[in-house]
């Protein structure tokens, strides 16, 4: 009955397939098909290239994808173009491909992927492949993601089935190649952890009759402790996600520390920032994530160059019933410029969610909330903890143990979804039966003397020899080259391993091989560096299989930076005497900033390649001896590859003219004549008494031009005195 009931939610979603399979196929389509977008490994692209090893059908008239051709498809004027070369052979606003024969596979950007595909436009600008492929090869290539292929294969199974419980809670949604639902690699696949999947053929999870669907959840290691979901998630409880010790964890362990102090500011000028600004750095790049969460969650700081000098305080606390830490406070001491100064400031946050730590610290160092208490040294915070993710649900490292000590991948299910079932929820199609012909009645010949029998060769139990194993990269082609020979024709895999023993790409797949020198190119533009190792795989005739690994380092030069830096966010501003140039770099470049006349003369130097931080920066210009009129700060931005670029920015300097001085003077005469002429001989127009005080114009000579009521005229310089 459960298995009845699993099968009718499945026919919901398979009801379009099955109406247009014939009947033998429709009787086996169980199987569900997923719609994977895939963008780990692609990101966002607005061209991509694929080549498809088989030929594919299109939705464009006339256009079949022809096997082992490479084809161009990118973003134009709102349709997906088709180019073969340099030729469009075909555009539409989606475009839809399926293999003619068989499942493909093809390749994205060098990726292979089994079955079919829709390319869509994301965005209005990316092409977003979308990949339509049975659940059993999706598991193919989503295994060997999340666990090493080469471990346990009773610890792959648990994975197997966990992934296709997980998986059966897409529906009718469309998830992600991501570690946010599940990482998958394609027909990327590794032979041991594909045996893991065909073994568990269809099997899922289920509690209470029902699929556990996304409570299928894993993780790396769960430091000996299982965690509730609530706890991690604030969910309703789920019955078989229970907290309990894990003796079979590892308990990863693992520490950071920070330094709490940063900067030493004891011989920083903080009134001239600028001097000593973008050659001083925190003592840990940590810190460059603090600053961006400290600018995202203070509005006051939103747009403000930052230095951390120091981090006095560090604790985690409010631990849950599963072991875990909830929150954190922290306390956080910095420097902003503002116009070429440092401005120190404080920053004390309580009772912050763990997750934002882990967020600025980085998972991969921060690998759990299963902490101990932080330990404070004179001058270092130290952070340690046990385990590697959430800890709710399956341990893979757990599930490795666990499988070496004996234990079967049912019973490994049994204790981390515990209470949960174990059902097969579809099997896959049988084989077309071929029809059988009626044998005719035997003739029976007439006697024959007997033959002396030929005696059978030795059975082949010899293995083929793999040697001359070479590799070497060619940094004009992006590719490495694997070099190796063979001692008798072979049926060939060639595969590429990280070095967590995943396979990332397969160069070569059972391909027949003759007895020789062999290679296999690898591309690797999109690869990063790093330890790799090529697994090579080769059987006989006789199904004699041997295997090599040749380690490889791939370390390719930094590729050219010919971009220019950027410089924008332009904007200038007067205070009194001084103008502010404001300016953002997208690099660290080296600058010069020189204020032109409308001349186009040099009339004062800001900069003059001087070592400038990325972000929004300023310079200051003194215009107390500078005349009103039109200006242009000319800002040049140099980075370390010599790239250059330079922007003007065009400022109209208007100070305001300046107040006329008042100047008094007192009468110092008992009677003081004011004169209508600076000369003794000049008419009387009034006259002053002594201590009377008096507005003075001008100075002609021994003579003051003063202003007295509404009138002016003129008295004698003798008799006047505090003039100022």
């Amino acid at each position: 009955m459960k298995r009845l009931q699993i099968h009718m939610l499945l026919a919901v979603v398979l009801v379009l397939i099955v109406s247009v399979l014939p009947e033998i196929q429709a009787k086996a389509a169980a199987e569900p098909v997923i719609r994977v977008k895939l963008k780990n490994y692609l990101g966002n692209k607005s061209e991509i290239t694929v080549k498809p090893e088989v030929s594919y059908t299109t939705n464009l008239p006339g256009l079949t994808l022809e096997a082992n051709q490479t084809y161009t498809l990118k973003v134009s004027s709102g349709d997906m173009v088709v180019l073969k070369g340099a030729t469009e052979v075909g555009k539409a606003p989606e475009i839809q491909v399926e293999p003619e024969k068989g499942k493909g596979p093809l390749s994205i950007n060098n990726r292979p992927y089994l079955g079919s595909f829709e390319f869509i436009i994301e965005d209005q600008k990316y092409v977003r492949p979308i990949n339509s492929i049975n659940l059993e090869d999706y598991l193919k290539g989503v295994v060997p993601a999340e666990m090493p292929a080469l471990w346990n294969q009773e610890a792959l199974k648990t994975q197997a089935v966990a992934a296709r419980t997980y998986a059966l809670s897409y529906s009718n949604g469309t998830p992600d190649d991501t570690q946010y639902k599940q990482v998958y690699w394609g027909y990327s696949w590794h032979d041991n952890s594909t045996r893991a999947v065909e073994a568990t053929e269809g099997q899922i999870l289920t509690y209470g009759g029902r699929s556990i669907g996304s409570g299928a959840v894993f993780s790396s290691s769960n430091g000996g402790k299982t965690e509730s979901n609530t706890n991690a998630w604030d969910t309703k409880q789920l019955d078989y996600l229970q907290i309990k010790n894990d003796s079979n964890d590892p308990k990863t362990v693992w520490n950071f520390s920070i330094k709490k102090k940063q900067i030493d500011t004891s011989k920083l000028d903080m009134a001239k920032a600028d001097t000593w600004w973008a050659s001083t750095m925190e003592a840990e790049q940590t810190m460059e994530k603090l600053k961006t969460w400290i600018q995202a969650n203070e509005m006051a700081y939103t747009d403000k160059e930052i230095k951390i000098t120091a981090v006095p305080e560090l604790s985690l606390k409010e631990v849950g019933s599963g072991g875990r830490v909830k929150k954190f406070s922290i306390t956080i001491e910095f420097l902003t410029k503002e116009q070429g100064e440092a401005v120190p400031h404080s920053l004390e946050t309580r009772d912050i969610s763990a997750a934002s730590l882990r967020e600025i610290i980085g998972a991969s160092v921060m690998k759990s909330y299963l902490v101990d208490p932080v330990s404070a040294a004179s001058d270092t915070l130290t952070v340690s903890g046990k385990g590697y993710g959430h800890g709710v649900g399956l341990s893979q490292y757990g599930a490795n143990n666990s499988a070496k000590s004996g234990k079967t991948y049912k019973e490994i299910l049994a204790f981390y979804y515990e209470n949960t079932a174990l059902e097969t929820a579809y099997q896959l199609a049988p084989e077309q039966p071929v029809p059988v012909e009626p044998t005719p009645a035997p003739v029976i010949p007439a006697p024959t003397p007997t033959p002396i029998p030929t005696p059978s060769p030795a059975m082949d139990a010899t293995a083929p020899t793999i040697k001359e194993t070479k590799t070497s990269y060619d940094s004009k082609t992006n590719q490495v080259k694997l070099s190796f020979a063979i001692n008798e024709n072979s049926k060939v895999t060639v595969q590429v391993n990280d070095q967590n023993g995943r396979v990332i790409t397969t160069l070569v797949n059972g391909a027949d091989k003759q007895a020789g020198s062999q290679s296999a190119v690898w591309n690797v533009s999109r690869v990063i560096n790093g330890k790799y190792t090529f697994g090579l795989t080769a059987e006989d005739s006789s199904h004699n299989k041997s295997s090599a690994s040749v380690p490889f380092t791939l370390a390719k030069p930094a590729p050219k930076d010919t971009t220019a830096p950027v410089i924008n966010n332009t904007a200038a501003s007067i205070t009194k005497d001084t103008v502010s140039l404001k300016y953002q770099l997208n690099e660290a470049s080296k600058v010069t900033i020189f204020v032109k006349d409308s001349k186009g003369k040099t009339v004062a130097t800001l900069e003059n390649n001087a070592k400038k931080d990325k972000g929004i920066r300023w310079a200051s210009w003194n215009t107390s001896k500078a005349v009103n009129g039109k200006y242009t700060f000319e800002i040049t931005a140099m980075d370390a590859s010599n790239n250059k670029r330079t922007a003007k920015v065009a400022y109209t300097l208007a100070k305001p003219k300046p107040a006329v001085k008042v100047v008094k003077g007192t009468v110092i005469a008992t009677t003081l004549n004011i004169r209508s002429t600076p000369s003794t001989s000049g008419r009387v127009v009034g006259s002053l008494k002594k201590n009377q005080v008096v507005t003075v114009l001008t100075k002609s000579s021994s003579w003051y031009k003063i202003q007295y009521g509404k009138g002016i005229g003129y008295v004698h310089a003798n008799y006047l005195t505090n003039v100022r």
